[in-house]
């Protein structure tokens, strides 16, 4: 069982490496793409999708890197091992992807209030086909591959490019809607339809980053946020002790990326008779219980006579809450 396991664990690894390795060449493709039809078309939003695929292309060399040392054990140098560099990396892609956006709405309400944005639509055109098929593509590949791999690291990629690939198809009906206009008594409006559809797609997709940034600075500064992830791992250690004559137990966990340190304090009577070898067993039917559903996990389990100490671990000094 635990060879499988362990088997099982490698292949998402594997599939994760995958996966950012495919973000990377999608990007230096986009990249090109993007940089080489600006030049075509005059488009600032073409030369956006240009330049965040450049500054995604070597984050994901950190991602590469931060997926190896995710999988390696604490050591001396690092007692809680990497699980951390995963939020902040994570975090520093949300604000990669927040700063594009922020950019693209810079550059629409500049363009709204000084005449518009001349495009060449035609060829603008076939570059958001091209750019949007790619994007989505490689979302659904990514959405394919992330229900083996169960990462994080690829969830942000896969939301960052499925906001490139939306912005790329609202690009395109634009500069479509502008070549129609040009034929209309209307193509006096025509440089602004770039700059208003943009905006208004932006204002659509901002959320996305900025709950990206919420979700990751939440593990980054040590908060859990999650009330009911913490009533339904109360509920499963308690299910565990069912048959332990203990007075209270308590739970409290820290999500950092994938992996879940989990602390379980346990008060017993002071009589009970409850040795060192049936702990031992009691903890070790938690961890594999609770590595059912969290393949990267720290569990430590406390045995404690003292109920100040169980207090202590939920905030609590002698039952009040601590307001120092």
């Amino acid at each position: 069982m635990q060879t499988r396991s362990t088997d099982s664990l490698e292949k998402r690894v594997q599939t994760e490496k995958k996966a950012i390795k495919w973000v990377m060449v999608g990007d230096l493709l986009l990249a090109v793409l993007g940089i080489t039809f600006f030049y075509l078309t005059n488009s600032q939003a073409i030369l956006m999708d240009g330049v965040y695929p450049l500054i995604d292309l070597i984050a994901g060399l950190l991602t590469l890197r931060v997926v190896t040392l995710i999988t390696q054990q604490a050591s001396e140098s690092q007692p809680f091992g990497y699980a951390i560099f995963e939020p902040v990396l994570n975090f520093i892609k949300g604000i990669l992807i927040l700063l594009v956006v922020l950019v693209a709405l810079y550059a629409s309400v500049f363009a709204l209030f000084h005449g518009g944005r001349q495009i060449e639509a035609n060829i603008a055109v076939f570059y958001s086909i091209v750019a949007s098929v790619l994007g989505f593509a490689l979302s659904y590949g990514l959405h394919r591959m992330n229900k083996t791999a169960k990462s994080s690291l690829i969830d942000v990629d896969l939301k960052g490019w499925l906001i490139g690939s939306v912005l790329s198809v609202a690009v395109g009906l634009s500069f479509a809607l502008a070549i129609w206009m040009e034929t209309t008594q209307y193509k006096s409006w025509v440089p602004y339809v770039d700059p208003l559809v943009i905006l208004i797609l932006i204002l659509v997709v901002l959320p996305m980053p900025l709950q990206i940034l919420k979700h990751n600075g939440m593990q980054i500064v040590g908060r859990t946020g999650n009330d009911e992830a913490s009533q339904f791992l109360q509920s499963q250690v308690e299910a565990v002790f069912a048959s332990v004559e203990y007075s209270d137990i308590k739970t409290r966990y820290l999500q950092a990326g994938r992996m879940m340190y989990v602390q379980v304090y346990v008060q017993m009577q002071a009589d009970t008779d409850f040795d060192l070898l049936e702990q031992d067993r009691y903890r070790d039917a938690l961890f594999q219980h609770l590595k059912q559903t969290h393949d990267y996990l720290s569990l430590d389990v406390i045995y404690t006579t003292h109920p100040i100490w169980v207090a202590r671990s939920v905030g609590l000094a002698d039952g009040h809450t601590q307001n120092t």
